[in-house]
């Protein structure tokens, strides 16, 4: 599968427009669900302790309950969305929910307070000092339980737009990391390849003129796809083979390639320049001469892309192999296959995930 640049951008905003969306839904299965299960435990508590109860007293009860829980559920929800403008958690976290905790205890005493002196004639059951004292540990417990869905939702909206935020900066890390590389490679192939035409030019004209036209097609192919950050390995293939072609007009028979790529995996994708610059790499480390020619070979491994030559090292003193490592860094962000590399004592090889 092939991800292009602004396919990320989309991945984003749908995992923003879930953000927003999903406490709306959250709040509304917790609602549900609170009351149910305040209504089933306030029927059976009636059942046990008043047994004389009619089935449509406990009926009118449960509705009635049901219409308080929803409305004690709006008014909390009105007084956490106040706190937040004017006494937000960032604040001061333990003093905010201690306040918003007490002022919802406060107000579920009050409402009993008002139950239990002006409505006591009409309910269906004595009120002596257990049913008040049941009363009020029931009311008290519905306000904390209340109270802390929204402070919990709030933190779980806290958390998960710290991972979003957390992704955009992986992201814009990762591009930066990217158009790095490719700005590292630009200017070193450049200068390598005005050397190499230069000497051309002198020696033999019309094959400076082919030279020239497989440059034009490598940064043809590098401003084309300059905003994707994957393409399909089949295109890269093609912009390899101009770029080998160069290479070979510098190095004739010295450099000798090999690649057995099935139509199926060139339908995959990979980080644009990703073989460019391990060729590059292979070139910059190793000795070149015809008696002692540098192999490279671009291979198929199942879900895997192989790139390997074999080792005729050479001092290089600017080193620093960070273009291999941000390589790395940029697959292991991409993909949870690792790019694996494998330096042996006759062969150097680099093993790409296909995308």
């Amino acid at each position: 599968m092939v991800v292009e640049g602004n396919g990320s951008q989309a991945v984003v905003s749908i995992k923003q427009l879930n953000v927003v969306m999903k406490p709306i839904a959250s709040h509304t299965w917790k609602r549900i669900l609170l009351t149910v299960i305040i209504v089933v435990a306030a029927w059976l508590v009636r059942l046990i302790m008043f047994p004389q109860m009619l089935f449509f007293q406990h009926v009118i009860g449960s509705l009635v309950l049901i219409i308080l829980i929803q409305i004690v559920w709006e008014i909390f929800l009105a007084i956490h969305k106040f706190l937040d403008r004017k006494i937000p958690f960032s604040a001061g976290l333990y003093w905010r929910i201690t306040l918003q905790l007490l002022i919802g205890i406060m107000f579920m005493l009050g409402f009993i307070a008002l139950i239990v002196s002006g409505l006591d004639d009409y309910l269906p059951f004595p009120v002596t000092n257990v049913t008040k004292g049941m009363m009020i540990v029931s009311q008290v417990l519905m306000s904390i339980v209340i109270n802390m869905t929204f402070i919990s939702d709030h933190f779980i909206k806290q958390w998960k737009e710290g991972i979003l935020f957390a992704e955009r900066l992986e992201k814009e890390k990762a591009e930066m990391k990217y158009h790095h590389l490719k700005n590292q490679v630009n200017p070193h192939f450049l200068f390598n390849s005005l050397t190499s035409l230069d000497a051309l030019i002198k020696s033999d004209p019309d094959l400076a003129s082919r030279y020239v036209g497989h440059m034009a097609k490598v940064f043809r192919y590098v401003l084309e796809h300059k905003e994707n950050e994957i393409v399909p390995l089949k295109t890269e293939l093609e912009f390899i083979g101009h770029y080998l072609s160069l290479q070979k007009i510098r190095f004739g028979d010295a450099l000798q390639i090999d690649v057995h790529v099935s139509d199926k995996a060139k339908e995959k994708g990979i980080v644009m320049v990703t073989l460019q610059l391990l060729i590059d790499n292979a070139i910059k480390h190793n000795e070149i001469h015809l008696q002692y020619p540098l192999k490279l070979q671009i291979a198929e491994r199942k879900d895997y892309l192989l790139i390997s030559n074999n080792k005729q090292p050479r001092i290089v003193m600017n080193s620093s192999k960070q273009g291999l490592l941000q390589l790395i860094e940029l697959y292991a962000y991409l993909t949870d296959r690792a790019l694996s590399v494998e330096d042996g004592p006759e062969f150097f090889s680099v093993q790409i995930p296909l995308l």
